[in-house]
């Protein structure tokens, strides 16, 4: 799997589902789509959608209940819920969810163990891929400052970890 990605120094959008969606400056965007169920294969039918792609966000995947309804048509209720977590001052439920991350070529299937965050309330402003579903996944992921590019990849058969 390998992904590569631009980021722009000023405000661009894109549109979801016929809504146009600001993204800021230096904001680095993904593609995504979420199943409710972790087991299931690639379905075409899934819809994609933006994800703010945070290092400093210390979880896989956060989104708010609108968001999962309105962009993957997935109620909240439809997923199994895991667990809580604190976040916030709130308590926010972690749920089981399929995935994956759109690739220059097929999706790429996330290892999100310990599931997905879902906000009741209205943050985050957009969908957050963190540094948890990149590094469960075994993703290697370089930023290019230079080239305002990203590129996300599964590891070269040759790659020796350290």
């Amino acid at each position: 799997m390998k992904l590569h990605l631009p980021y722009y120094s000023e405000k661009t959008t894109t549109t979801i589902c016929g809504e146009i969606v600001e993204i800021k400056a230096f904001q680095i965007i993904v593609w995504v789509s979420v199943s409710t169920d972790p087991r299931s294969e690639w379905d075409t039918q899934n819809p994609r959608l933006p994800a703010i792609l945070d290092i400093g966000h210390n979880h896989n995947f956060t989104i708010t209940e609108a968001h999962l309804l309105r962009w993957s048509g997935i109620h909240v209720a439809a997923l199994q819920k895991l667990r809580n977590v604190k976040e916030r001052g709130e308590k926010i439920p972690l749920c089981k969810a399929g995935l994956w991350l759109h690739s220059d070529s097929d999706p790429f299937k996330l290892s999100i163990i310990e599931g997905i965050a879902v906000h009741p309330g209205d943050w985050p402003r957009l969908p957050i891929l963190g540094l948890r579903a990149l590094t469960n996944s075994k993703l290697q992921t370089f930023i290019y400052g230079d080239a305002k590019q990203v590129i996300i990849r599964t590891p070269p058969p040759w790659y020796w970890p350290f």
